[in-house]
């Protein structure tokens, strides 16, 4: 039976042929969406490992100031220590120690003149303080203040200066190093002290022993 359907013309034909380029060359709803989820992706595992980078950043920067800290605290324990008064001629001892504080008297040089100090090591509920009173020139100023130091050690008077705070070390454990009594006195004489400070959050503390004129 012959076919009813004309024959196509030249302009249906070129028309066909230009819609079937343009289908071949074009991109389907389901191919956009895809290419939409992965440059989504994309896009958040990048912003995640930038950020995740940042935060890396901020930490490494942090444990790096607090560890300045830290050193900081220990050098300065050692020049307290190096300076201490392992004997004087106060007829009491120069070193106190209670259950969260310990204290002693050092040397403190000064527009070329020798005073003394007292300073303390001790806890609170903000953390680590370290104290020191103003320069003592005599016997009497020393008396003075240093008496009230020997009754209650873990009371800290207005006089003495706040000089190093740390809220990261959450106690402190102190203990003298004494030498046997000189002939003649009753007080062990001070060598120097063991201190241990425990840091919040972490499991490691910081361990010092010294002696007078040296650091251990």
């Amino acid at each position: 039976m012959a076919s009813n359907r004309y024959p196509k013309s030249e302009w249906e034909c070129t028309v066909n042929k230009e819609l079937t380029y343009l289908s071949d060359a074009g991109f389907t709803l389901i191919e956009v969406l895809v290419a939409l989820i992965i440059v989504s992706i994309a896009g958040l595992l990048a912003w995640r490992g930038m950020d995740a980078m940042i935060r890396g950043q901020k930490n490494i920067e942090g444990k790096a100031k607090q560890d300045a800290v830290y050193f900081q605290l220990v050098r300065q324990f050692e020049r307290d220590c190096q300076e201490m008064l392992p004997s004087s001629n106060l007829d009491s001892p120069v070193y106190s120690v209670g259950q969260k504080n310990i204290w002693w008297l050092r040397r403190y040089d000064q527009t070329n003149q020798i005073n003394w100090v007292i300073v303390g090591y001790g806890t609170s509920a903000y953390g680590f303080r370290r104290w020191v009173s103003p320069p003592l020139a005599n016997k009497s100023d020393i008396n003075k203040v240093w008496q009230s130091v020997l009754r209650d050690p873990d009371l800290v008077s207005s006089n003495m200066k706040t000089t190093l705070e740390i809220a990261e070390i959450i106690s402190q454990e102190a203990s003298a190093i004494t030498n046997n009594p000189s002939q003649g006195l009753n007080t062990p004489q001070l060598a120097g002290f063991n201190i241990r400070w425990e840091l919040k959050n972490t499991p490691f503390p910081i361990t010092r022993s010294c002696l007078a004129e040296m650091s251990l």
